[in-house]
């Protein structure tokens, strides 16, 4: 990291405050009713846009506020950002379908042709590109090499994944609420520890780049997989119906945390803390 590069822990604190306080103040105003749902919406764009302003507040050149973005992207970037989200959903669906705690969804046909599912794929998958580079500029493209420097790559990304999974917590428990289920405040936290749990996988993936936009693949994908095959993952009604994979449990995010947690063991014996990492700067 070079000299201009460094941010001083007091606009870190400043950041993740603001961040936080912001996130939590939309959500709030959103369940009082004071604000419409489509607020939330913005929320997304919020680490970015907070990332570009404590930027220019601490003066950095307009290189270093472009880096993230325009820095090199490389292949082995763009392989674990496709093969990290597929593996997740795949490997917690079979272990749903093995375990009889979910089965194979045969009646999910809409009466949409094939390219119109297609289709709909294409677009559904743009529009969420431009929410995904918001976050994840913010994350890791200032917060998680910010805080690298002064903690390492470890206690950074805990801490990357604390601040996420702090912000999107309110939503996801609000959201929740307003689907129906029985226990919300319990599957946002597990929402909470499922953030937490893939921030490793995305600070390795950021940290085979010098860009964000494999990492911004990532979580579009990631963003886009989880409701195709698990429906529930954020309407508890949809447990039984829609998507590939039907589950038995209210919720499908107990499975998909303890997958997720099953590749932290593997990432730490292929990446280890703080080592090189393979194919970084390649």
């Amino acid at each position: 990291m070079f000299e201009q590069d460094v941010v001083k822990p007091g606009y870190i604190l400043g950041y993740i405050l603001a961040l936080l306080s912001l996130s939590w103040l939309v959500t709030a105003l959103a369940a009082l009713g004071l604000l419409s749902f489509s607020w939330l919406l913005l929320l997304p764009f919020l680490p970015g846009i907070l990332a570009l302003l404590f930027l220019s507040l601490e003066g950095h050149p307009v290189e270093v506020h472009a880096r993230p973005v325009l820095g090199p992207v490389t292949v082995p970037s763009i392989l674990f950002a496709v093969a990290y989200p597929l593996l997740l959903v795949g490997l917690s669906a079979l272990v749903a379908l093995g375990t009889g705690l979910g089965y194979l969804n045969t009646g999910t046909g809409t009466g949409s042709t094939f390219a119109g599912a297609i289709a709909l794929g294409v677009i559904a998958f743009l529009a969420a590109i431009p929410a995904s580079l918001g976050q994840e500029y913010g994350y890791r493209g200032y917060l998680l090499p910010a805080l690298t420097y002064w903690q390492g790559r470890t206690g950074a990304t805990l801490s990357v994944g604390v601040t996420w999974g702090l912000a999107t917590a309110p939503v996801a428990w609000l959201v929740l609420s307003a689907a129906g289920s029985g226990s919300p405040l319990a599957l946002a936290f597990l929402g909470f520890l499922l953030t937490l749990t893939v921030a490793f996988a995305f600070t390795i993936c950021a940290s085979l780049s010098g860009s964000v936009l494999p990492v911004t693949l990532m979580n579009v994908l990631l963003l886009l997989a989880v409701p195709v095959f698990f429906p529930a993952s954020w309407d508890p009604r949809l447990a039984g119906s829609g998507g590939l994979i039907g589950v038995t449990w209210p919720s499908p995010l107990p499975l998909l945390l303890l997958v997720a947690l099953a590749f932290i063991p593997v990432f730490a014996w292929l990446f280890p803390p703080d080592g090189e990492i393979p194919g970084d700067g390649l």
